[in-house]
């Protein structure tokens, strides 16, 4: 599989006017003025055979552009990649695989198409083993026409029907058609799954969103950060001239993009929809009963299509993961790794596409359906133990074990209370902690959350974080704890101020006192209310979330419930569990800023016991 940085390399040669081509398996160069700068020439000899391979796969292809005409006149952008054998393009009719792309299907760079062989070269593998690879601009973007109101329209899950249709039809498709993508790309494909055009039989979506309102606002809470970077990226991708045309024809593209700069601003969109119920100017209905995927629940669930999903632990989407397969019927499959948004570092994304539609769409036994259906990677277990498989979600060896919060030291050193985490139930006096909301407390501006939007990921220690909330730590462990599931902190808080958000982490707290990021999760307090989860929700908290149905905070305790993203997590010997609260994170999300600072308390006595649930898988059962 050739290197994608080649194709910056080769870029590179382009604008030095340098010919690069391969004879005989031989890599040969010339430059227009007669010698290659001595630097290029340096890199292109180390690379060689990194350039030669990808030569020769681009040799093995054979590209063409169309537009294909939707019921309302828009017409869509399409690539399509067929595989060459002996130089001529396979005449047999080949299963199609594509992508419904809201970032470009193909864009020009330097002067030089950059495709989504080039972006994924993993396809080009697939390619080879007899698949037709296709990509779509969706509507209102890339070089495709028309505008967009909402992301995940029903118009655009329509088109989705229509080119599956239009992609089986072709001469060249063997009439069986898969869809592949990540993100955005993974939402498109469990939206057409429930269109169920019958030429679709399976799918692969990564990293693939679940619940809009949960995602935008979790637990009320707006996720600021990401909305207004990721508004600002598509609004950039959908209205410059950077996408591929349909063959040489610009004209259409500058045609295209002119009609985009009607397109809706997302972020300003989702400032006025802070509640489940609530709706923009110009909606016709409740916004998120429309929009988000998991409406569409009931109709993917009853279509045919076989789904295979990969998720990661830090990824912004894993819940919703674990959520689209609880709630799916049909054949399915699960796979969540240590990775993050855009992380898939040791992934075979070519064997395992391979594996899942060579099984439905060739009809070839690769064994995929012998396995349990899901397979998910265990962070710190010792070598050769990392993966373990599971029929269901939650596995059904864990059990729940309740830490209480409890008090610390008379004078605390790692935070501002320092308390303790123990299985032991308060008495009934018990205690509170109190603490003054800090607004510039934050996990980083390299989380799941900036990741989601194409930015840095890597948590940094969480210990200074820590000093100024309020935390509460194990001894040290023993024996290793694996922690795997849906850890739930229920909370029981007075405070100065009505209202409030409640930032609970779950941390790992080296032998050395550094505190480590393992999970979260986050509750506005007046979206306290829990309800009935219009679908199957794993037994977890669901926040109506209605803009009648939030309350201040009355002067007696009340408790929230929080629920954690999932996690796979062993806690080794000599680390200890850590939970943080705080009341702010001021990179990732909007919490409104009051003056004076509230004071808060968490209450740990009698019937206002302050704990956490945590799943945890029994040590010695695999």
């Amino acid at each position: 599989m050739p290197d994608s940085g080649v194709v910056g390399l080769l870029l590179e040669l382009r604008k030095a006017d340098v010919r690069v081509w391969t004879s005989s398996g031989r890599l040969h160069c010339r430059a227009a003025s007669g010698e290659v700068d001595a630097a290029l020439r340096e890199r292109l000899d180390r690379n060689a055979d990194l350039v030669v391979a990808y030569l020769e796969d681009m040799d093995a292809v054979e590209s063409s552009t169309h537009y294909v005409t939707m019921r309302d006149g828009v017409r869509i952008a399409i690539d399509v990649f067929r595989p060459k054998r002996d130089g001529e393009v396979v005449g047999t009719p080949l299963p199609a695989l594509w992508c419904h792309d809201r970032y470009h299907r193909s864009d020009i760079v330097d002067g030089i198409p950059r495709t989504k062989l080039d972006t994924r070269p993993w396809l080009r593998e697939v390619l080879k083993q007899g698949y037709v690879i296709a990509a779509a601009d969706s509507r209102g973007s890339g070089a495709s026409t028309g505008s967009r109101n909402q992301e995940f329209s029903p118009e655009e899950t329509r088109d989705a029907y229509e080119i599956t249709e239009w992609l089986a039809a072709q001469d060249w498709c063997s009439g069986t058609v898969g869809m592949f993508g990540e993100s955005y790309l993974g939402i498109t494909q469990f939206l057409a799954a429930g269109m169920a055009p019958p030429s679709l039989k399976a799918v692969f979506p990564q990293v693939a969103l679940f619940d809009l309102y949960s995602f935008l606002y979790p637990g009320g809470v707006l996720r600021h950060d990401f909305i207004r970077n990721w508004g600002t990226k598509v609004r950039a991708l959908d209205t410059r001239l950077e996408a591929a045309p349909v063959g040489d024809d610009d004209h259409a593209v500058r045609e295209a993009v002119a009609g985009h700069q009607d397109n809706a601003d997302v972020f300003a969109r989702a400032l006025f929809l802070p509640f489940r119920d609530s709706c923009g100017p110009g909606d016709e209905g409740l916004p998120y009963e429309r929009q988000s995927p998991s409406s569409a629940v009931e109709a993917v669930r009853d279509s045919p299509v076989a789904v295979y999903q990969l998720a990661g632990w830090h990824d912004i989407w894993v819940r919703d993961a674990f959520l689209w397969h609880a709630n799916l019927n049909g054949p399915r499959k699960l796979i969540v790794g240590d990775w993050s948004h855009d992380g898939r570092e040791g992934a075979d994304l070519a064997g395992e596409h391979l594996r899942w539609f060579d099984y439905w769409l060739k009809g070839i036994d690769t064994g995929v359906m012998d396995e349990p259906p899901i397979r998910y990677y265990r962070r710190f277990a010792p070598p050769g133990e990392q993966w373990r498989t599971a029929d269901q979600w939650p596995p059904p060896e864990v059990r729940a074990e309740r830490m209480y919060f409890g008090a610390g030291d008379a004078e605390p050193q790692a935070s501002v209370n320092d308390g303790s985490l123990t299985a032991d139930a308060p008495s009934r006096l018990g205690g509170v902690d109190e603490f003054v909301v800090d607004y510039t407390a934050s996990s980083g501006d390299a989380t799941r959350w900036t990741n989601g939007y194409g930015g840095p990921f890597g948590y940094r220690p969480l210990t200074t974080n820590d000093a100024g909330a309020l935390t509460y730590t194990t001894l040290p462990l023993e024996q290793a704890m694996e922690v795997t599931g849906h850890p739930i902190a229920r909370i029981w808080v007075t405070s100065t101020y009505p209202d409030g958000d409640f930032f609970v982490y779950l941390q790992d707290v080296d032998p050395d006192g550094e505190s480590h990021y393992v999970t979260e999760g986050v509750l506005r307090a007046s979206h306290r209310a829990l309800g009935t989860a219009p679908y199957e929700n794993l037994g977890l908290p669901y926040f109506p979330s209605t803009e009648d149905g939030c309350r201040e905070l009355p002067e007696e305790p009340v408790a929230l419930t929080v629920d954690l993203h999932p996690i796979c997590h062993v806690f080794n010997p000599g680390h200890r569990l850590r939970v943080t609260v705080t009341g702010c994170d001021r990179d990732n999300a909007q919490t409104p800023v009051h003056h004076p600072s509230p004071v808060v308390q968490i209450h740990r006595r009698g019937p206002y016991a302050s704990h956490v649930d945590l799943p945890v898988f029994p040590t010695g059962q695999e």
